[in-house]
């Protein structure tokens, strides 16, 4: 905030009226359209800025202020709900639990100290709307009995999409971490203070590119809104993104380290609701080889049991086989991949690995495409 040169006229003051006489209901301001923290410039008094406003009247001294913002990505940080003893109960609690874990765990994992750490995220809003005409493919039956006959047309349709969308993306390297993602919905938002939380915990800078991704997720929106998208024809299209906004959101986790046989891992606990966020531990040997050899057997039963009804046909045998292979398949990922447990809410599911491995190389420098 800058003190003007010369202060602006008088406004005249507001008649006192109620909401109720105008016909209208009084609206207080939302948490959200205020910003709070700022201070003078001339008598260090704290100020709540109303958002959108250029300038303002400090309450203390009365100086006449122009607000002005920062060049780049607008920071906000998520406030810790939680503390040490919790966030180390969260993560006792998750390593003495489920059968897919080491069960030695309870005995003999021991828990470290827990650090407050502000991760840094690009968080992405943007309303996608848009309309496309064409034609689509169809399927309907015609005929009956031996005459019977499904048969593929076209129809005329228009499309019109309108969808928000708001989505999280790192802007560190995440592979140290394994946190793919963090959920924003309902917690509050503080403008971001660096010195005030170095104070509280250790506070991590972005290092890629805050336009690279706001491009790729721009683009990521519209191919997932994309009205035209499954049409045979297309006649007419239209799509637009509108109130784009990116920001960082330095979200607050707790990192709670701990030992267990001669080597070390993390747990991080989300320091707003008290989740874990991610979580990882050696897996139980016993339980791996236990789902492969039951699934082994499944197979086996299913297949001699079915191909006894299923006669001689070459499709039923086939749909045979393929069941019984996916059931091995499902128990050799189990056993195959057990050796690890690796939990969270904030971990990608196993099918879009290959697009967090994409992730970890845009940040190292590599295209700004390959978020897509």
């Amino acid at each position: 905030m800058k003190p003007l040169s010369e202060p602006p006229p008088p406004l005249p003051a507001p008649e006192a009226s109620s909401g109720a006489e105008n016909g209208l209901e009084e609206v207080p301001h939302r948490l959200s359209d205020r910003v709070e923290g700022l201070t003078c410039p001339n008598c260090g008094g704290t100020l709540a800025v109303d958002s959108g406003l250029r300038v303002v009247f400090c309450e203390y001294c009365r100086t006449p202020l122009l607000v002005s913002s920062e060049t780049g990505a607008r920071r906000f940080a998520v406030e810790p709900q939680i503390g040490a003893d919790r966030a180390k109960t969260v993560a006792r609690e998750w390593l003495t639990k489920g059968m897919r874990k080491d069960p030695k765990l309870r005995r003999e994992a021991r828990l470290g100290e827990a650090v407050l750490c502000f991760l840094p995220f690009y968080r992405v809003r943007a309303d996608c709307v848009g309309v496309a005409l064409g034609t689509e493919l169809r399927q309907r039956t015609v005929g009956s009995g031996k005459n019977r006959r499904v048969e593929t047309y076209e129809v005329d349709v228009e499309r019109k999409v309108g969808q928000s969308h708001d989505r999280t993306y790192p802007a560190v390297d995440v592979s140290e971490w394994g946190l793919q993602r963090v959920n924003l919905v309902g917690d509050p938002l503080v403008p971001f203070e660096a010195s005030s939380l170095r104070r509280r915990g250790m506070v991590f800078e972005p290092t890629g590119s805050e336009q690279r991704v706001f491009n790729a997720a721009i683009e990521r929106f519209r191919t997932a809104t994309n009205p035209a998208a499954g049409l045979k024809k297309v006649r007419f299209e239209f799509l637009e993104t509108v109130r784009e906004r990116l920001s960082v959101i330095y979200y607050p986790l707790w990192v709670v380290r701990y030992h267990y046989r001669d080597r070390a891992y993390q747990i991080l606990v989300d320091a707003e609701d008290g989740s874990l966020a991610y979580g990882k531990a050696p897996g139980n040997d016993f339980f791996r080889a236990a789902m492969l050899v039951l699934a082994e057997a499944g197979a086996v039963f299913i297949a001699t049991t079915a191909l006894q009804f299923a006669g001689e046909g070459c499709l039923a045998v086939a749909a045979v086989f393929g069941i019984g292979l996916s059931i091995v398949l499902w128990g050799w990922k189990h056993f195959r991949y057990g050796g690890v447990v690796i939990e969270g809410t904030g971990v990608e599911p196993v099918t879009r690995a290959t697009r967090f491995d994409k992730l970890n190389r845009w940040l190292r420098g590599g295209r700004g495409d390959e978020l897509r």
